[in-house]
């Protein structure tokens, strides 16, 4: 029997054998036919390899997936003649049929087996794959693609498509092998060949076409794909690449045609889809400050999503209008996971059409619209919904859903993002606690499993938000095993944002209560003479720029700020609490940010607690305080640093401070008086008149003619309050004053 026909005869047993999963008879097969192709010559060579790729059916029914067979030389002898073929074809040799046949077959069959790459086979199909010859002739046809635009009129290009799928299958969600070495240059010249002309020139026909050819494939799917699934050290940088590349004409022609969106078909939205899945990568990962250029751009290509949306949302919907709102969708929760996009999304007061799609669609689609609406919801929002307790099922069915699924591990990633904004609604946290979400969030914040930076942390930091209702924080207060594992992730956890989170829980579950008792006692007595401090500035990092820059003019002015930047060298809370003991004033700088910020929080209700000064410092335009963070700064003027710019701002806040250092010592003066003689009830001192205009936010103090006062006492307080004003709300109404220099008051 000739070798051909042996290998015509193994071929058959190999189909019998896939389907009993009969693994040492493959194998058995496997050997004889690599006995046979080492006897023959090239050509005959080919023919085989094309028999033999065209009878291995790969599925997750065969033993492909079950174990190490793909180790088997026989791959490795297809995989070389893989190479040989390319190379032939990318020097323009003349490729005979079988060559040619054989060429797009083994491709086909390497991509189907990263399809059903497992943990038992991954390290054999890495071996297989990436594999340096290969890789450099891939590169090297890729960079001809980029540069020239040679061969995307061959539709022998499927076969480089289906080589890259294959890698890309095997790489997908597998951090260590999209972070190989080998691999790098061949993300650089996917990058390049999506930023070529060729590239965009063909996107730009897309409303035309009603099927892709190989070339159209290759580049508006495959290498988009192979961009968008990439997670590795590289990511960040090469989005920017592409955002620089695509973004601004993709704006222009998105301008231009999304007046005609019914029209749009499945390629359309499709390549949509994909082209800004591979701009947009926002988030707590990537520090990158956007340029006003390319914020310009989100923001008209965030009008377009919404007129769709808007438009949809007051007509029937078909199967391709719901595809292209779950489009919409996604891509507008990926922009605002950055911070300036945030803002104007609120700004365009979305809610109410999110509300009308919600039950549209898939729950996909349900979940995408409730990530959006995590993020703009105000607490005027979340009182006007028909049953707010909907959203807290929501995150926390998915939460159950996604834990276990290591698979899904980004989504648990942006989960936990979501549930970070959720939080600072005190519905919604109430909803949540309910549901039953605490177990999930110690889990997350925990077990090994779990990457301490990307899902420990903020699960901790969830959890401190949590701390704030009380059925919360005595829960987390009675399941000593969490607390010991707390105080063992504070001695042994290498990350600073994880030590951070923790030592925060500590102090609320343990130690903020007995802090805020011994500081009461110290506050009611405590003189301007003996504070450290001047100010406090309690900030969010967001906000850094506009808080350095006030920090700076303080300081030249002679205050002394205290500032975590350059101040904070012990435990976190506790200097925290040192730093709000010693100041005389605590500025809360109040945005989106900070509000959404548990530690935030931690610094504004530890101040409030103990009735300091606060005063509110407005750091975003349009920025108005609800919830808990509208609840501390209630009855007090703000300082609107972006309607009023940043100097006339800065005069107002310090003539007011100083003013009230005046306030002060007056009052200072008055109280030991008092004190001199307990049994004083009535006497002539200077009193301090207080006074608001509310027409323009200022606030003026001036001295009264001697007159006789009462000692008012309000919890511990000694607030001097002008006879005449002095009810059953004296204290009420004492608060309502500004620059009053009554712990109780700012």
């Amino acid at each position: 029997m000739s070798g051909s026909s042996i290998i015509d005869q193994q071929c058959l047993i190999i189909k019998e054998h896939e389907i009993s999963c009969n693994i040492e008879q493959l194998k058995k097969c496997f050997d004889t036919i690599v006995s046979e192709l080492n006897k023959i010559k090239f050509p005959i060579n080919i023919k085989a390899i094309q028999k033999i790729s065209t009878s291995i059916t790969i599925d997750d029914t065969n033993p492909y997936n079950q174990s190490d067979i793909v180790n088997h030389p026989l791959f490795i002898i297809i995989r070389d003649c893989f190479i040989n073929i390319l190379h032939q074809w990318r020097t323009d040799q003349r490729l005979e049929q079988s060559s040619r046949t054989a060429f797009s077959e083994v491709a086909v069959m390497f991509a189907i087996i990263g399809d059903y790459v497992t943990d038992i086979n991954v390290n054999v199909v890495k071996q297989l794959l990436i594999y340096k010859p290969l890789i450099d002739e891939l590169n090297e046809c890729l960079m001809e693609i980029a540069t020239h635009g040679k061969y995307l009129q061959d539709f022998q290009i499927d076969a480089v498509d289906f080589m890259i799928r294959a890698i890309h299958r095997l790489s997908r969600r597998r951090l260590e092998i999209q972070n190989d070495a080998l691999l790098e240059p061949l993300l650089d010249v996917i990058v390049k060949c999506v930023c070529s002309p060729f590239f965009f020139n063909i996107f730009m026909q897309i409303t035309e076409l009603k099927d892709l050819n190989e070339a159209q494939t290759f580049l508006l799917n495959t290498c988009t794909d192979y961009i968008a699934w990439h997670e590795g050290n590289r990511r960040h940088a090469i989005y920017s690449v592409i955002r620089t590349a695509l973004l601004k004409p993709f704006t222009q022609w998105f301008q231009s045609h999304v007046a005609t969106f019914q029209q749009w078909n499945e390629l359309t939205n499709n390549a949509i889809d994909k082209q800004c899945a591979i701009m947009f990568d926002f988030g707590f990962e990537n520090d990158e400050m956007l340029s006003s250029d390319t914020c310009d751009d989100c923001k008209k290509l965030i009008d377009g999503f919404i007129f769709i949306l808007s438009s949809l949302s007051n007509s029937t919907t078909n199967t391709s209008s719901i595809d292209l709102i779950g489009i919409c969708m996604f891509h507008l929760y990926a922009m605002t996971l950055e911070q300036n996009l945030l803002d104007y999304i609120k700004s365009r007061q979305l809610s109410a059409i999110l509300l009308k799609l919600i039950d549209i669609g898939n729950e996909e689609m349900q979940f995408n619209a409730y990530r959006i609406l995590a993020s703009i919801m105000t607490e005027q929002d979340i009182k006007m919904l028909a049953n707010p307790s909907k959203i807290a099922n929501v995150f926390f069915t998915f939460l159950v859903e996604v834990i276990d699924n290591s698979r899904k591990i980004r989504r648990l990633r942006n989960l936990l993002r979501c549930l970070k904004s959720l939080v600072q609604h005190d519905q919604i946290k109430e909803d949540l606690i309910k549901e039953g979400i605490l177990p999930q969030l110690i889990r997350c914040a925990t077990e090994i499993k779990f990457d301490p930076l990307k899902e420990q942390q903020p699960a901790l930091e969830i959890l401190l938000a949590m701390t704030f209702n009380s059925a919360a924080a005595t829960s987390l207060k009675q399941n000593s095993q969490f607390i010991s594992h707390l105080k063992t992730l504070l001695i042994s956890s290498p990350e600073q944002g994880v030590r951070r989170a923790v030592e925060g829980l500590i102090w609320k579950l343990e130690k903020e209560d007995t802090a805020t008792a011994n500081s009461a006692i110290k506050s009611t007595t405590q003189s301007a003479i003996s504070y450290k401090y001047d100010i406090m500035l309690s900030y969010s990092h967001s906000d850094k720029d506009l808080c350095y820059r006030l920090h700076d003019r303080l300081t030249n002015d002679h205050f002394r700020v205290w500032l975590d930047r350059e101040q904070m060298h012990g435990a976190t809370m506790v200097a925290m609490a040192d730093a709000i003991e010693n100041s005389q004033f605590v500025l809360i700088c109040m945005s989106d940010a900070y509000k959404q910020s548990a530690y935030c929080q931690s610094e504004a209700h530890y101040a409030y607690e103990r009735r300091c000064h606060l005063i509110p410092i407005i750091m975003k335009p349009n920025y108005r305080p609800d919830g808990w963070l509208g609840f501390t700064v209630s009855g007090k003027i703000y300082v609107d640093f972006p309607k009023l710019g940043f100097d006339q701002a800065y005069l107002k806040l310090k003539n007011g401070i100083n003013q009230q250092r005046k306030n002060f010592q007056q009052l200072t003066k008055n109280q030991d008086q008092l004190r001199s003689d307990p049994s004083i009830t009535e006497t002539h001192l200077t009193p301090i008149e207080m006074t608001s205009n509310n027409s323009d936010g200022q606030l003026s103090i001036k001295m009264c003619e001697l007159t006789t006062l009462y000692r008012f006492v309000d919890k511990g307080t000694c607030d001097i309050v002008p006879k005449h004003q002095q009810s059953e709300q004296s204290s009420a109404r004492i608060c309502q004053y500004e620059w009053t220099y009554a712990p109780s008051s700012l």
